[in-house]
């Protein structure tokens, strides 16, 4: 079944019983974590059980944002795109029972997922720690930049050498 108003939260377990599949966006002001964001969240979600009966949540989704080149301190626009396979546990016990291919995610006690905050979580952990330019973009070239070995200095020089001068005059 195909909805396309997406739910900021929602009951998993009954999504994955009825096989809901939601095609739509959230809103770019709807977000309230991530920071220079430039476009709606364009986002697909599925829900459904897998072979071994436990609730599989399918998250894809598109979002274009603002970073700072750290290279040349310049903004850029990057597209992020966050897909993940989740499942949802009621506690860490449980979630360290999962399959590793998926991502536990947490139920609060009305039995629902806050899907807005798992995509804000999913676009951050997404980030990169040093976001920069296309190297052909970045006004400051992987050339500018220096990588490797520092050269040795030829002859280093004594920092006490004028006092074993002074010494040697007295």
């Amino acid at each position: 079944m195909m909805q396309n108003k997406l739910p900021l939260t929602i009951d998993p377990i009954k999504a994955a019983q009825k096989k809901l599949d939601y095609v739509g966006y959230y809103p770019a002001k709807s977000v309230a974590r991530v920071e220079s964001i430039k476009s709606d969240i364009e986002c697909s979600l599925s829900f459904d059980y897998d072979e071994q009966k436990l609730c599989v949540v399918t998250i894809d989704a598109k979002v274009t944002l603002e970073l700072i080149c750290q290279r040349c301190f310049k903004p850029f626009i990057t597209e992020v795109h966050v897909m993940n396979k989740f499942s949802p546990v009621k506690s860490d016990a449980q979630a360290e029972t999962l399959p590793d291919y998926y991502e536990p995610v947490l139920i609060n006690e009305f039995g629902e997922i806050d899907i807005l905050a798992l995509l804000e979580d999913e676009i951050i952990l997404s980030l990169p720690i040093a976001p920069v330019h296309d190297s052909k973009h970045c006004e400051v070239s992987e050339a500018d930049m220096v990588f490797g070995e520092i050269p040795a200095e030829n002859e280093k020089t004594n920092p006490f050498a004028i006092l074993d001068s002074l010494k040697n005059k007295g």
